[in-house]
């Protein structure tokens, strides 16, 4: 079970914040939105997500502190960074930051978003004080000839790859067609190069350079009840973050910020709470 939601948590991945990349720098693409004051939160959608999906969430931690939404590129108004690669998507997300505040932010990453969310947090540790990963893996979960496989399908049956992966996505059937149906009217070239990304990108080791506390909320069908930490933490490259909180919320699929907003603005809400001594002195 955990192995299908995984495969599509690569595929479904979210990269943040991304503007076409000129001359003099990476520009970041125009936030969706932003709502509440006090420190600020960055929340980033999935890829071929939006960030309203993010809206429940929002509006609960708007209520002590400044929330930004992210919107991705090739979902509206963002042009895709050039050359594509990860690090010119992490460049991008920190000119977003750079723009958004001048203190260090809560950065939130869903799925790929989460890679993302570490590359820019190892990048410039300096714009991150914490970092929440939502259903996210820093290691491929697909490999050798299971990733070719996928790629030349991507290739040739491009809507029923999305089909199979963001229908497994929802907490039920009717969600996972909503999600699809979403998906399918965006952009097939910008989702396509995403999800190439997303199964070959692999930031496991460097995880371990991380200074800032990290959250990984998961879904239950991603760590089940029956499994260790340890096993679920290696499966999704997690173990090697330095100071990591596992969390496990039930009753939910892979966007758990719209099956249980509350209990997700809750975990992030905690996060973003004043730094323990002995992590001041890490950092």
């Amino acid at each position: 079970m955990r192995r299908n939601l995984l495969l599509a948590a690569a595929l479904v991945g979210a990269v943040v914040g991304l503007a076409q990349l000129g001359s003099t720098g990476p520009t970041p693409v125009p936030f969706s939105g932003a709502m509440g004051h006090g420190s600020t939160i960055v929340l980033v959608h999935g890829l071929g997500s939006g960030p309203d999906h993010w809206l429940p969430v929002a509006r609960r931690l708007a209520q002590n502190h400044r929330v930004v939404l992210v919107e991705l590129p090739g979902h509206g108004v963002g042009a895709m960074p050039e050359p594509f690669s990860l690090e010119t998507a992490t460049e991008a997300l920190d000119a977003t930051l750079r723009l958004q505040s001048r203190e260090p932010v809560v950065l939130v990453g869903h799925s790929v978003g989460g890679l993302v969310a570490v590359s820019e947090a190892l990048a410039h540790p300096e714009r991150v004080s914490r970092l929440v990963l939502v259903e996210t893996a820093l290691r491929p979960q697909i490999a050798g000839h299971e990733r070719a496989q996928m790629l030349q399908a991507l290739a040739t049956n491009y809507r029923g790859v999305l089909h199979s992966a963001y229908s497994s996505f929802g907490r039920d059937s009717a969600q996972g067609e909503m999600l699809y149906a979403h998906v399918a009217g965006l952009d097939s070239t910008a989702i396509a190069r995403w999800i190439r990304l997303a199964v070959t990108a692999d930031l496991s080791n460097r995880a371990a350079a991380l200074r800032t506390p990290v959250l990984a909320v998961l879904a239950e069908r991603s760590w089940p009840r029956n499994e260790p930490w340890p096993v679920t933490g290696e499966a999704l490259g997690l173990m090697s973050i330095p100071h990591l909180e596992p969390m496990r919320i039930s009753g939910c699929g892979h966007f758990i910020m719209l099956d249980r907003p509350e209990a997700q603005a809750a975990a992030i809400d905690r996060l973003a709470g004043p730094l323990s001594p002995d992590l001041l002195a890490a950092r």
